[in-house]
């Protein structure tokens, strides 16, 4: 059963505390989206190595001369399908010995498509050549990549902390680039936009809730006789 104030339209159900939360996550969003979109104009180019070396301050990055390696990678699964894939990226000419400090997070379908199959035909060795040799070309790629660092309302505790339980030698200090990101100027204004205007009607419509509430009933004084 639902109740809702006898003041609210049928069907209405307020959101309470969840809808200032809302609120806050779209300025927040938004706040962090412009001052990413105004401090990076394009993306910075660096090589993987001299990243590693002194990370520098931009979240907008082209890595150059980067190295991934599909056997390394992570992923996540919805519906029991892999939907995030968590790929290191290594200098070019690194071995897998040493720590990585950077992960790729990628949805791209072909890198998925070839992590499926490699996942489904790891039951004989040959089955596991036979899929090597079909994504070859994705099993280990050297190539620059183009993101943007998670930092602020975008980077996952949750995920972090999972990743970082796994036996993937990561770094203390690793970060996660989203591949193929790119700021947004007009969408993160958008988003605050949004944020303070629908901000502004809570507030408003708590402070109509609060006036119109009627004043306590006057105590019991006890009768004299």
């Amino acid at each position: 059963m639902k109740i809702r104030p006898l003041n609210h339209p049928p069907g209405f159900i307020s959101l309470g505390c969840l809808g200032y939360l809302i609120v806050i996550a779209l300025l927040w969003g938004g706040c962090q989206g412009v001052y990413t979109a105004l401090k990076n104009r394009k993306p910075l180019e660096i090589t993987v190595s001299d990243y590693i070396a002194q990370k520098p301050n931009a979240e907008w990055v082209t890595l150059k001369d980067a190295q991934l390696n599909l056997l390394e990678a992570a992923h996540k699964e919805r519906l029991g399908k892999i939907s995030e894939i968590f790929i290191p990226v290594r200098p070019k000419g690194e071995s897998t010995d040493g720590q990585v400090h950077i992960l790729l997070s990628t949805t791209n379908k072909d890198i998925v498509a070839a992590l499926e199959d490699l996942n489904k035909s790891s039951g004989t060795m040959k089955e596991a050549l036979n899929a090597a040799s079909r994504h070859a070309d994705k099993i280990f790629m050297q190539k620059d990549v183009t993101g943007l660092i998670r930092f602020g309302i975008d980077s996952d505790d949750k995920t972090r902390d999972k990743l970082a339980k796994l036996d993937m030698k990561l770094a203390a200090d690793f970060v996660i680039l989203n591949d193929g990101a790119a700021p947004s100027l007009f969408g993160s204004m958008s988003m605050l936009g949004i944020g303070m205007l629908v901000g502004f009607f809570m507030l408003r419509r708590a402070g109509k809730s609060a006036s119109a509430e009627p004043p306590p009933p006057p105590p019991n004084l006890p009768l004299r006789g």
